[in-house]
Parts: structure tokens; sequence; C-alpha cells
């Protein structure tokens, strides 16, 4: 007989190369089941407890905490070890009473950042879309596989692809926008620029096969280009977030 759906495993070799795992100790890792972000931009639970945090040892244990419910993911509880977490993600272990947001890091993949039991509260997600459902109502799908519907008496254009919203988790309702536009804050997620951080300078947008660019210049006055998709507004003069463990938001 042939294998029927998707394979339920994944090997460590051609697991993603951002993934902090050792790829020879073992054959097998953690595959990633459906869920808010892809494979390629995604860690698991399991990944972020055995290998990063140190609070398991093996898989057993990793159910033990996942199966105790001290996990919660944007404030809800999560027991699959393969749940996919990514970008600005909030973590909260209970046992230890650690709270963390994913953040991208230079070279690739994601950094932890300690955040304070206020800020757990938290979460900014960029706008990817905007569609009109039946009733008339305007849908925004973002980044992290939501769907808000726009309150009402708010107007539409206040919400635009590439701004991002805070907004409270879990109950999703939407703290403000923060519009994609000169002088913003922003952190960049892909490309050879993944990690850093800074203050948009000039927008270029272009029609075709040219993408638009984005200029940032960092804290300490260096400025890069990087493509109009792989920024992600962070505030409009300061972060409201926090984007290191030292410190809160500015």
């Amino acid at each position: 007989m042939t294998r029927r759906g998707q394979k339920k495993h994944l090997k460590r070799l051609p697991a993603p190369r951002h993934w902090p795992i050792k790829r020879k100790v073992a054959k097998f890792t953690t595959k990633p089941t459906a869920g808010p972000h892809s494979k390629d931009r995604c860690l698991t639970l399991a990944i972020l407890l055995r290998e990063m945090l140190g609070h398991a040892e093996n898989m057993r244990e990793v159910k033990t905490i996942l199966s105790d419910g001290q996990v919660l993911v944007d404030g809800r509880v999560r027991k699959d070890p393969g749940y996919p977490i990514g970008l600005m993600d909030v973590v909260e272990v209970k046992s230890s009473d650690e709270r963390f947001r994913l953040l991208p890091k230079r070279r690739g993949g994601f950094r932890l950042v300690e955040i304070s039991e206020k800020e757990k509260d938290v979460k900014l997600c960029r706008v990817e879309s905007k569609t009109m459902i039946p009733g008339g109502k305007l849908q925004i799908a973002l980044h992290d596989g939501r769907n808000i519907l726009l309150p009402e008496g708010a107007k539409p254009s206040d919400y635009k692809p590439l701004d991002t919203l805070k907004i409270s988790v879990p109950d999703q309702k939407i703290i403000s926008s923060i519009p994609l536009d000169n002088g913003a804050y922003t952190i960049v997620t892909q490309g050879k620029n993944v990690g850093i951080e800074g203050r948009i300078i000039a927008i270029e947008r272009r029609l075709g096969p040219h993408a638009s660019t984005v200029t940032l210049e960092d804290p300490d006055g260096n400025r890069v280009q990087t493509a109009l998709e792989y920024v992600f507004v962070v505030g409009t003069k300061k972060p409201e977030v926090s984007l290191s463990s030292a410190g809160g938001a500015e």
C-alpha cells in the first residue's frame, strides 16, 4: 500500500538551517504542525524548550511540561510539541516565570527577548492584506495568520498593507495602528540585512520586476537598503515593544 497524506516526521539534516539543533547527534527532529507560521520561518515548542531554554533533555520531558499547561503562546495554552512559533510571538513559561518575544537575529533565525509581565499582553502584527467579506465588513489579514474585522466606525484607509497593528492578546483587540512611513522605526526580518533595526530614511516604490526598496539608518548612523517587504514597523519614533532583554521600549 502507498502512504497517504503528508509525512509526519522530519530528519535533522534537511531541517531549516536557522534551527539551533545538532545535526548529527540524532536522525529526526520535531516537524512543525500546521499553524500560523511556515516551516522556514518558525521554531517548534519542542526546540524552544529543549535546545534554546534547556528546560527539557528529551521529548518525554517536553511533553510533560506542555501537558501540564505550563507554556502559553500569545496568551493561550499550547500543548503540541510541534506547534510553530515565529516572528513577534509572545511565549510564557509559567514554571520558570519567564516571558519572551521572538525577534529576528543577525544571519537568520530568531532570538529570545525577555519581556515584562505587562508587555506580554501586547503583540505587533503586520498587515498583509485587506478583504471585503459578506455584509460589507472589512477583514484584515496579519502576518501570523490572524484575521481581524475592523471595528465599526474605523476608516479602511487607516489600515494599509505593510502597516503594523498593535493588538492585545489573546482577545485580539486593536490598540493602535503604526503606518509604514518615513521616520518610522523598523526591524529587518529577511534578506542579508536581517536583524538590523533603525529609522526609515527613504522609501522608493517601483512597479515591475524591480522591487521597492527602503533605506534605513541604524542607531550607529549606518545606512542600509533592503526590500520593502522585508521591513517590519515596530514604532513611529521609538519601538513600541522591547527589542533587547537589557531594557524595555523607549
